[in-house]
């Protein structure tokens, strides 16, 4: 019924700065200035079309951009970033050390996000891809609504030094069951 996958080795990273938006347009095979509060699932192309990196975005605000991508492809992702940045004012820190991520999916993950959630999770107050702040075991956090297992689901997108009591929570909620990675 709901899965809980830990994922915190994804590679996480923000893009700040009044010229982010244009600069992850220019990099991105996808569009990714949607309005805050959007994610865009998009690639990196190099100059033969080929696939550099497959990454979520997330824009938190006008000019702050949450990257995530693959465990693995940190420090490649990271410096491809950096290199083939346009000129202009914006920052690109790798924050993966500062954030864990646990992924709640399964046909009743809304369930559970509910009972525990400081947030309305319902189709209507959190659509599929999109980004919210919200609150579980007293912690802010950053919930993603993406699934990559064909069922309901988010990316939750925790404060490293918390993640043991978000996971305490949606583990007490019940019916939730921890999946391998």
């Amino acid at each position: 019924a709901v899965g809980i996958f830990d994922q915190s080795s994804f590679a996480k990273y923000e893009l700040m700065g009044k010229d982010a938006a244009r600069a992850l347009d220019y990099i991105c095979a996808n569009h990714v200035t949607k309005a805050p509060g959007r994610l865009t699932y998009t690639q990196l192309l190099n100059s033969r079309g080929g696939i550099e990196a497959d990454l979520t975005v997330a824009r938190l605000a006008e000019d702050h951009f949450y990257i995530v991508t693959g465990t693995g492809f940190r420090t490649h992702d990271f410096g491809w970033i950096a290199d083939h940045l346009p000129p202009g004012d914006v920052t690109l820190t790798d924050i993966t050390e500062d954030w864990g991520t646990l992924s709640l999916m399964g046909p009743k993950a809304r369930d559970v996000l509910a009972r525990v959630a400081s947030a309305d999770v319902s189709n209507g107050g959190f659509p599929f891809g999109a980004v919210r702040e919200i609150e579980i075991a007293g912690c802010k956090l950053r919930a993603l609504r993406v699934t990559y297992v064909g069922e309901l689901g988010w990316e939750l997108h925790v404060p490293i030094a918390a993640i043991g009591e978000v996971f305490d929570a949606l583990m007490a909620a019940g019916g939730v069951m921890p999946v391998g990675y």
